[in-house]
């Protein structure tokens, strides 16, 4: 076997043993705890995978929506102008709202540290919603519990 045919294998295992420790990590959050390991997987391979070696903005205030995230380690705080707001733990997703409001950000979001973060774009984000209702269901728990006044109207 030729050495770039090995490489190009053993780079596919790792990508492989990434995603199933990934599907792992998501399994053991409440909010993912429900999903098939199908969905999981689903999800994971939708999504481009980040780490952090400090802090680092995910998200920034009064820009465009074009992706969310899932924080699968680490913590991220929330800022609106200088103001932290809250701190966002592993196992929740970030910037669904304006996502799923067509909005600009409301808020900033940074890591406050070392961090593995699930990146979603808008596209995979809106195909994934259509494949996984259980994922539109934690959205849609996600921003009502976030968003005052979501639920009118």
């Amino acid at each position: 076997m030729s050495s770039e045919r090995q490489i190009a294998r053993n780079k596919a295992r790792a990508v492989t043993q990434q995603e199933q420790q990934d599907v792992h990590l998501l399994q053991n959050f409440d909010g993912f705890s429900k999903f098939s390991e199908d969905d999981l997987k689903r999800i994971v391979q939708a999504s481009h995978r980040t780490s952090t070696s400090g802090p680092w903005p995910l998200i920034r205030e009064q820009t465009v929506s074009d992706a969310c995230y899932i924080l699968l380690s680490g913590e991220a705080a929330v800022y609106v102008g200088n103001d932290k707001i809250a701190t966002v733990k592993s196992g929740e997703v970030i910037g669904e709202s304006a996502l799923k409001r067509g909005k600009l950000r409301g808020a900033t979001v940074t890591t406050t540290g070392r961090a593995e973060v699930l990146h979603i774009d808008r596209n995979d984000l809106d195909r994934l919603l259509d494949d996984v209702p259980a994922l539109r269901q934690l959205i849609d728990d996600t921003v009502a519990r976030r968003t005052p006044g979501a639920n009118e109207g």
